[in-house]
């Protein structure tokens, strides 16, 4: 083929495709080919226990909307009640939910997954584009990224939520256009991240957020301008304004609920090739999740030979370290954990995820210089044409690992809908999917965090609501909803009206004064006839609300076309960004909550002393704390066991401590844990008052295989963020020492 051929036959290709049309439709054939597995299973319900919590968030929204018309702000279908807007890894706070109202929860699974990968390939496209990919390369390379390992096997757990992901090149690309002066780029990088935390990126958002910081980074090395600087800032306040209407609830939650990780996690080197390309012919969807092929391989290479690539190059360098995790030394992972909110993080190889995209990057690009020189290099042509058909044959693995994942999952029917009152059952975590379609709400609960569940909550109630002196009057539920409670009530003297969900300081009440009842939302009423009326009707929710509408306002002010207008000025720019923060500031203030301050029965946090019945220990540890002494409850039931811990600070507080505590049954068994960063799950050791007795009081849940056995109990100190090491006990005082524990007390078990 001559070169004059082989120039025009590219062009038309190209031509092809970038033709918007001719693309969707490609892009469309791909997705609907990745997600026919899914869709051939729409109507079932995926057995595994993480699909069923998240299953169960979906559906909770969907009831409260569809059934009750209310905003899907509380979830009392979980936990006795949790807030549903600030649960980081619900996923309904998106426009995916409309999907869900139309198809049901089941179905709306397998199409949201359509969606993402059609708006993943495109987004991966354009992202390419600005990369300097023509069209061609791009078309070929995006999907390595959009239809990646981690795109085929979350389904098989149930992690709909991690599609999130396919806005990374969405976000990415609009911070690359707000860093060039382009003002609509700060709306559409704002736009994809609000998107990404509505829809629960535990993972997508602060991993989105390191590589957005690698695109300023990579811009001031260029042009190394204030406004730069500005732009970047004003992206970052347009996109936590938009975003506040789910950041703000999960930031209150996490803050009262610190989400607490063990283990230093980690992966060796010779690990990632099998991660990221798949062990053959052993190939299996665990060994998959984040496969993106050998057939990037060559044209990846091309695009890595060029300068202008270093960056890229140093970006996959950096994801690989942060994907070894704890396994090597130094440990960029564990430097990155150590600023807020990284912490909360595991599993570093999830860096393969980015990683995934920088790749196609570089493959786009290396297509786009071998069609470069073969206009001048006759070798060009046959690399390019070989490339291009590893490149496409690729495909056919990324599919085949769609269709792999997906055998993979336990389809089972559907829960079955039950219309009746709604009652509180012990539940079944393994099973949660099904109580919301019965009405029935699960005591059972397992989160990613510490739900703060009262003890008192019980499965066994006639009515779920009830007053704690029983003589005092009646009270009945006239009309009952997840977000508002009616009630007639008579008392003949002033008592406390118990509702059997846990307490939130979001919770309002038309007569009395709603108050936390160890842990149970109650209100305190006077004598007579009341109409009681409670609503949970939280600032963070509302407060945000407002902010993300104002951000919308604004987002659409720097997108809209300024033709025949002067530009807005970078410090016009970031007033319209910041504007929207100080709208929910306002909103926040006028509307005022009570703090909240949780202890697990209402003991006093602060103390001048142990209490006169605990076990003296004076145990000293490393990083100036003292355990003073520690007692366990002597009316233990067979269900928990009540310890308290009393702390004292002596010094200097080594930061980012936490407690960790071990129940170890005598038969040697599997010892049980309990680890909390906060005394009482309430106050951080670093701000406790220095010379008094910090009273932690822990209540053990105890699995039934565990509770005919006698436990030996030891407690200690460990760093939370950073390494995880444990403190060194310096001095035992009274207490026995193991491991960098003490032993805190025991249980017998006759």
């Amino acid at each position: 083929m001559t070169a004059a051929r082989w120039a025009q036959g590219l062009r038309v290709a190209r031509r092809w495709a970038l033709l918007p049309s001719v693309r969707f439709a490609w892009f469309a054939g791909l997705a609907l080919c990745a997600a026919w597995p899914l869709l051939s299973t729409a109507a079932a319900l995926n057995d595994f226990r993480d699909s069923q919590v998240l299953f169960q968030y979906e559906e909770s929204a969907r009831k409260t909307v569809a059934e009750f018309g209310q905003i899907p702000w509380w979830n009392p279908y979980y936990c006795g009640g949790l807030y549903g807007l600030g649960t980081p890894q619900s996923r309904f706070a998106s426009p995916t939910l409309l999907l869900t109202l139309v198809f049901g929860t089941a179905r709306a699974e397998a199409l949201t997954a359509l969606a993402f990968l059609l708006i993943g390939l495109e987004g991966t496209f354009r992202y390419l584009r600005s990369r300097g990919a023509r069209g061609l390369g791009a078309l070929l390379a995006a999907p390595a990224f959009a239809l990646s390992g981690v795109f085929a096997c979350a389904p098989f757990l149930g992690w709909t939520n991690f599609y999130g992901f396919e806005l990374l090149p969405w976000a990415l690309l609009g911070v690359r256009r707000a860093l060039r002066g382009r003002t609509a780029g700060l709306a559409l990088a704002a736009a994809a991240v609000a998107w990404m935390v509505g829809f629960g990126g535990t993972y997508a958002v602060p991993l989105t957020a390191v590589l957005c910081a690698a695109e300023v980074v990579e811009r001031l090395v260029h042009r190394p301008r204030w406004q730069v600087v500005t732009a970047a800032a004003a992206t970052a306040f347009l996109c936590a304004g938009m975003a506040a209407y789910r950041l703000w609830p999960v930031w209150e939650t996490l803050s009262r609920a610190p989400r607490v990780l063990g283990g230093m996690s980690g992966n060796e080197w010779r690990s990632l090739p099998g991660l990221l390309l798949g062990y053959w012919p052993w190939f299996h969807p665990p060994v998959a999740w984040y496969l993106v092929g050998a057939g990037v391989i060559p044209a990846g290479l091309a695009g890595a030979a060029r300068r202008r690539s270093i960056p890229l190059l140093l970006g996959v360098f950096a994801c690989l370290w942060l994907a070894l995790g704890y396994q090597v030394v130094p440990s960029l992972f564990a430097l990155l954990r150590r600023i807020p909110p990284y912490e909360m993080l595991r599993y570093p190889e999830r860096f393969l995820i980015p990683l995934a995209l920088l790749v196609a990057v570089l493959a786009a690009k290396g297509l786009s210089v071998l069609a470069a020189r073969a206009r001048r290099r006759r070798w060009a042509r046959p690399a390019w044409a070989a490339c291009a058909a590893v490149l496409a044959a690729n495909l056919s693995i990324l599919m085949f690992n769609f269709r792999a994942a997906a055998a993979e999952r336990t389809m089972v029917s559907p829960p079955v809908e039950v219309d009746r009152p709604f009652h509180q059952a012990r539940g079944n975590r393994w099973a949660a999917a099904y109580y919301g379609p019965m009405s029935r709400g699960s005591l059972s609960c397992w989160e990613a965090y510490p739900v703060p569940q009262a003890p008192a909550l019980r499965g066994d109630l006639a009515s779920e609501e009830y007053l704690k002196d029983a003589a005092a009057g009646t009270a009945v539920e006239r009309r009952w909803s997840p977000n508002r409670l009616d009630l007639s009530v008579h008392l003949t003297q002033p008592t406390r009206l118990l509702v059997n969900q846990n307490h939130h300081t979001g919770w309002k009440a038309n007569v009395g004064a709603v108050v936390n009842d160890s842990g149970l939302l109650a209100v305190d009423l006077p004598a007579g006839d009341h109409e009681v009326t409670l609503k949970f009707l939280p600032r963070s929710g509302v407060a945000g609300g407002l902010t993300t509408l104002a951000a919308i306002i604004a987002g659409v002010a720097l997108a809209w076309p300024r033709k025949g207008r002067a530009a807005l000025g970078p410090a016009a720019v970031l007033a319209l960004a910041a504007g929207p923060l100080g709208v929910g500031a306002f909103a926040a203030a006028l509307m005022p909550e009570p703090a909240f301050v949780r202890s697990a029965l209402d003991v006093p946090l602060v103390a001048d002393s142990p209490p006169a019945e605990a076990r003296r220990l004076d145990a000293t540890f490393e990083g100036g704390v003292v355990l003073e002494a520690s007692s366990v409850s002597e009316n233990v039931d067979e269900h928990t066991v009540r310890l308290e811990l009393d702390w004292k600070v002596a010094g200097p507080v080594a930061p980012h401590l936490g407690f960790f505590l071990h129940v170890e049954p005598a038969d040697g068994s599997k010892r049980l844990t309990a680890d909390h960063p906060m005394v009482s799950d309430a106050l951080f050791l670093e701000e406790a008052p220095k010379g008094k007795t910090l009273r932690d009081v822990v209540v053990l849940s105890v699995p039934p295989e565990h509770r005919k056995l006698s436990w030996n109990l030891w407690a200690g100190l460990w760093a939370v963020r950073g390494d995880g090491a444990r403190m060194k006990v310096l001095s035992p005082g009274k207490g026995r020492v193991s491991e960098d524990r003490i032993h805190v007390g025991a249980v017998e078990r006759k």
